[in-house]
């Protein structure tokens, strides 16, 4: 195994969340959006390659200074030498967010038990984190192709990878409840 590293990656393909929540009402912005990462997979065109597994890593893809935590976990990842074509994230079903679905209602605490999204306040001073647990489909996660094939040579990577997240719309409403929405996704190459 060879050691490679993602360089300015702004956060993990978070996009390859395996569920969708359908009929949103209205969407608004996160100001927090936490996912957990708990598998992180390339395709060499025969068979997925693990990169990491079994470390769960907390990211908040809404904040402003995720590009270190994200270049922090990839320092390091052992890939073997060979051309990636696509990519698969494992992510935990249990999100924590706060915004508001951009019609004056907003995420609150969560009170007591696990619940499956945040209850509407219309006062922007009482926003605050809500943790949910929201039931994903079992299986991998779908694969996304990359801009252009990643070849690891030697130990080095061809292209630095950035991926950015837009949580403009991350929270929807959804029948007076409030969840978290799949974030825009913007991924770029940069040849080494």
């Amino acid at each position: 195994m060879k050691k490679i590293i993602f360089i300015n990656l702004s956060i993990l393909f978070i996009f390859l969340m395996s569920s969708s929540l359908a009929f949103a009402q209205a969407t608004g912005p996160a100001s927090v959006y936490q996912v957990t990462v708990t598998k992180f997979e390339l395709y060499n065109g025969t068979s997925w390659v693990t990169a990491s597994s079994g470390n769960s890593t907390v990211m908040d893809i809404a904040s402003v200074d995720i590009g270190a935590v994200v270049g922090n976990l990839f320092s390091g990842l052992s890939v073997p030498d060979g051309s990636y074509t696509q990519v698969r994230v494992t992510i935990s079903d249990t999100f924590t967010i706060s915004g508001n679905d951009g019609v004056g209602n907003y995420t609150t605490a969560a009170t007591g038990g696990n619940p499956v999204g945040s209850v509407l306040t219309a006062i922007a001073a009482n926003e605050a984190e809500c943790t949910i647990s929201l039931p994903v489909a079992q299986g991998d996660p779908n694969p996304n192709n990359l801009p252009t094939p990643l070849t690891v040579t030697g130990g080095r990577p061809s292209h630095r990878i950035t991926v950015n997240f837009n949580v403009s719309n991350g929270i929807q409403n959804q029948g007076g409840v409030l969840y978290p929405n799949n974030p825009v996704v913007t991924m770029t190459m940069t040849a080494i």
